[in-house]
């Protein structure tokens, strides 16, 4: 036990020393260096230990002014550049960066202070300040003195190069020079905290667009084309990418591949302009006397070539992956009924009729009336469809030919696009309710038009209001219908051919209620008509409530049995009086 006491004792003394050195060491350390850098600290490459921050500040502001104050030299190509710094507005934050180096080493926590002193006695500290200088005018100089635009390289042509007359010449190019104005910028602040002189000036060398080596490949490309070229083949027509062509749709400047997409796009775009068209639905009218159906517009299929694939078939045969010859990806898209099928849908006799009169209209509604059936005349229904007025005539306007007469809009009787139009649409109507067909969609008119009840009960109208406003029926026969649409005098027909499968359709008479006679008539002053002129833009009409009832049969079989109703608005006249002076 004493023994083992005298041993600790021994070995504690010494440990003891050491610790009460390292202390008085560290304490030590700590005095002398208390207002002072600590050892190995830099700012740039001014050595800047036991130097209070004052001293520090005053060498560093020597120094710095001394190099700002001079000049820098640098040669490019024999000449030699000078950039006076005494011009750069030099701005140095050396107080900024002075405090930042005094407080390394100097951590509140023991432990870390030691480590971060001891990291400085054996890898030292160099701290750089920032510095703003404005040297651009100076740069600027220097830069229009270096500058070299680089020059493409060129492909030229002598001859047609589609023969072998032909040849192709590559004129190099070359390559140009760019100062490095970022580089400089830090070479002359370098200096500026470093003391280290540059003497090359920093210059970026700048490519050409098109290299010559991508031009002489381009030859290569468009020799190799003479004598195996890609051709285009569709139907009896075919289309060559001979040098000619292809020197359009080189992508010289690309560092992929040598075809540019969008010039070889925009050429199939060209190229498709003379393949595509539009499927057509042919037109066709029955012939009573031949009990046969004939066409008056022959349907067409659709053709639309498939860019994207025909660009990827090109591409590959361009890289001879594929063969040269390529069969264009054409979509073919057939008409609902072919011109030579017409006589096999049992179109064969009348099925339906309706008619209206339009006496009293002008020109313009006359036109219109008479163009609306133009473009529902010859249209055929499959089995199955519903026919769509709207769809079928499209967009009513001036732009679609349509001319411009009385319409109703917005509560009033005005000149529109299209006027007449629901002629058209009231007359079919009254076809698809003799034929016995289903009705899908049909809205009355907001009050009773006179021309609609010249021979005919009220009620039997369907107004249309191109796009929101339809009349729709269904065609649920089994069979093709055909519309026949035309004008003679002032009435207009519509007849619905077909096979007819013994339906009957009845029409009951129509019922009027709650007639109110129009309101008292309404007169406006107008800027615009002359003074004593007196218009007429509106005209009266009895309000009502119209129905009237169809059942259809078929043997003993009730297929349809509705009634349709129709509530007119009372409608008062309206005359514009002219207040214009002359």
């Amino acid at each position: 036990m004493k023994i083992h006491k005298k041993i600790k004792k021994k070995f504690s003394s010494p440990i003891l020393l050491v610790t009460v050195l390292s202390l008085l060491l560290l304490l030590t350390f700590e005095v002398i260096f208390e207002d002072k850098f600590l050892p190995r600290s830099y700012i740039g490459d001014t050595n800047i230990t036991f130097l209070t921050k004052p001293q520090a500040y005053n060498l560093l502001y020597y120094k710095f002014n001394q190099r700002t104050e001079g000049s820098l030299n640098f040669t490019h190509d024999d000449t030699t550049f000078t950039i006076d710094l005494a011009t750069s507005s030099a701005q140095i934050k050396t107080a900024d960066i002075i405090n930042k180096a005094f407080e390394t080493g100097r951590e509140n926590a023991l432990h870390k202070r030691i480590v971060s002193q001891l990291k400085l006695l054996i890898f030292g500290s160099s701290y750089i300040p920032e510095i703003n200088i404005n040297l651009d005018k100076q740069f600027e100089q220097i830069a229009n003195t270096v500058k070299r635009d680089a020059i493409d390289a060129k492909l030229v042509i002598t001859g047609k190069i589609a023969t072998e007359s032909g040849q192709i010449q590559v004129i190099e190019g070359k390559t140009g020079l760019e100062l490095n104005k970022e580089r400089l910028t830090e070479q002359v602040k370098n200096y500026i905290v470093f003391g280290k002189v540059p003497d090359i000036l920093p210059v970026d060398i700048k490519q050409p667009k098109i290299t010559t080596e991508k031009a002489k490949k381009a030859k290569e490309f468009l020799e190799s084309s003479l004598t195996n070229p890609v051709k285009l083949i569709f139907e009896n027509e075919s289309w060559t990418l001979d040098p000619n062509t292809l020197l359009n749709i080189l992508n010289l400047s690309g560092e992929e591949t040598l075809i540019d997409k969008e010039k070889l796009n925009n050429y199939l775009s060209d190229l498709s302009e003379k393949i595509d068209q539009p499927v057509v639905e042919g037109l066709f009218s029955f012939d009573s006397g031949s009990q046969k159906v004939t066409s008056f517009k022959p349907s067409q299929p659709g053709k639309q070539l498939d860019v994207e694939k025909t660009f990827t078939l090109i591409s590959l045969a361009l890289e001879d992956k594929r063969a040269k010859n390529i069969s264009l990806p054409v979509a073919i898209t057939e008409p609902k009924i072919k011109t030579g099928d017409v006589n096999s849908l049992g179109i064969k006799e009348l099925i339906g009729r309706g008619v209206s009169n339009f006496a009293g209209s002008i020109p313009n509604r006359i036109y219109n009336v008479s163009l609306t059936a133009s473009r529902i005349n010859g249209i055929l229904i499959p089995p199955g469809e519903i026919f769509s007025f709207n769809q079928t005539i499209g967009d009513v306007s001036a732009a679609t030919g349509y001319k411009q007469a009385y319409v109703i809009k917005s509560g009033r009787t005005v000149l529109d696009d299209g006027g007449g139009v629901c002629q058209d649409s009231t007359t079919l109507f009254r076809a698809v309710l003799n034929a016995g067909l289903p009705v899908v969609t049909r809205t009355a008119h907001a009050y009773r038009v006179g021309y609609y009840e010249q021979g005919f009960p009220p009620g039997l109208d369907a107004t249309v209001f191109h796009p929101t406003v339809d009349f729709k029926f269904k065609n649920d026969t089994g069979y093709h219908i055909l519309i026949q649409a035309y004008t003679s005098v002032n009435t207009l027909y519509v007849d619905l051919y077909g096979t007819s499968d013994g339906r009957i359709s009845t029409i009951s008479k129509s019922v009027i209620t709650n007639s109110t006679p129009p309101p008292p008539e309404l007169r406006q002053d107008d800027p615009e008509l002359p003074k004593g002129t007196v218009k007429q833009v509106d005209f009266p009409a009895w309000g009502a409530n119209v129905s009237f009832s169809r059942k259809v049969t078929r043997g003993g079989e009730n297929l349809i049995n509705e009634t349709f109703k129709s509530n007119y608005k009372a409608w008062r006249a309206v005359y514009l009086v002219g207040t214009k002076e002359n």
